[in-house]
C-alpha cells in the first residue's frame, strides 16, 4: 500500500497496483476536491481498506437507476479514525460495524450498481467526513493529494503519440509517453498532470489539473483524436493517475462499438483555457 492522498492526520493508502482520480466524477464530493476514487481490482474481487480504524457504520440503499435483472444495492462503510470518519462507498461490505482495521486488511468486494455508466470499472469512492456528518453526498474536507513533483512541462496544450494496447467492448486502451512524479505517474499539461474524463463534446467534462499549488478546473478549447490524420468518433477520453504505467482510455459512443483496433495509431491533441 502506498499513501495517495491526506486530509489533516487521516493518511489514505492504495494498492501498488492501483489507479487513482480525483476529478473523475460528477459525484457533489468531487466537485469541492474533497473525494478520491481508488481503481484496483475487478468487480467482484477484493476491496482493501485505504486507511487505519474502526468500523462505526455500515448502510445499503438502493441505486436511482438499477441494471435491469442485477443487484442495485450500493453500501457505505463509515471508519472512524481520531476526529473523522473515512467514507468508503461501492464496496460490498465483509466486514462488522465494531471491528478495528489496518491499511491494506479486506473489507469487502467491488460492486456495480446504477451509479456507474458502461464504461466504469471497479471502483472505491473515499472521503474524510465529520464524524456528525458523513452521510450527505456533499463534502469541503479537502484532500491533499501526495504526489513528489518536480518540474513538469508549460503549456496549454499537449499532443499524444499513443499506440491501441486493448480493445474491450465498453473502451480502449491506449499507451503514451509520460511523466514521473516520486512514484506517481501521469500525463502532463501546464505543469501538472490532467485528471479526469474529457467529452468530445463542448461540455460534459469532468476533469481538471493537478499542480503541486492545488486543484484546477479550466475549460477545454479543442480535443481532437485521429488515426492517420482521420478523426475518431468517440464519446471522450479519460485519464488517471498511477503507480504503475498510466493509460488513455478512449471511449466509444455506445457499449460495443469499436472504432480501434490493437495496434493503431492515435494522435490526440488536447487544449485548456486556464
Amino acid at each position: 500500500m502506498k499513501e495517495i492522498a491526506r486530509h489533516n492526520d487521516v493518511n489514505i493508502y492504495a494498492p501498488d497496483d492501483a489507479r487513482f482520480s480525483f476529478m473523475k466524477s460528477p459525484y457533489a464530493a468531487h466537485k469541492t476536491n474533497s473525494a478520491v476514487d481508488i481503481y484496483s481490482g475487478c468487480f467482484g474481487g477484493e476491496a482493501l481498506s485505504p486507511v487505519d480504524g474502526r468500523i462505526i457504520d455500515i448502510r445499503s440503499f438502493d441505486t436511482p437507476t438499477p441494471f435491469k435483472g442485477k443487484d442495485s444495492k450500493e453500501y457505505l462503510i463509515a471508519i472512524q479514525q481520531g476526529k473523522y470518519v473515512i467514507k468508503i462507498i461501492h464496496i460490498k461490505p465483509e466486514v462488522l460495524k465494531g471491528e478495528k482495521i489496518s491499511k491494506g486488511d479486506r473489507i469487502g468486494s467491488y460492486i456495480k450498481n446504477g451509479y456507474f455508466i458502461f464504461w466504469n470499472d471497479a471502483v472505491m469512492h473515499v472521503e474524510v467526513r465529520d464524524p456528525c456528518d458523513y452521510l450527505r453526498a456533499s463534502n469541503n474536507f479537502q484532500l491533499s493529494p501526495r504526489i513528489k513533483w518536480k518540474s513538469l512541462p508549460i503549456g496549454e496544450i499537449s499532443e499524444f503519440d499513443c499506440v491501441v494496447k486493448e480493445v474491450r467492448e465498453s473502451y480502449s486502451l491506449l499507451s503514451a509517453p509520460f511523466r514521473t512524479c516520486g512514484e506517481i505517474g501521469g500525463f502532463p499539461i501546464d505543469s501538472g498532470f490532467i485528471d479526469g474524463y474529457i467529452s468530445s463534446k463542448k461540455d460534459g467534462h469532468f476533469f481538471g489539473i493537478l499542480k503541486p499549488e492545488g486543484f484546477f478546473r479550466p475549460e477545454v478549447s479543442f480535443l481532437e483524436i485521429t488515426k492517420e490524420n482521420i478523426p475518431i468518433r468517440s464519446s471522450g477520453i479519460a485519464f488517471c493517475l498511477s503507480f504503475n504505467e498510466p493509460r488513455i482510455k478512449l471511449i466509444p459512443e455506445k457499449y460495443g462499438d469499436k472504432p480501434l483496433n490493437p495496434g493503431d495509431k492515435i494522435h490526440i491533441s488536447l487544449g485548456i483555457l486556464s
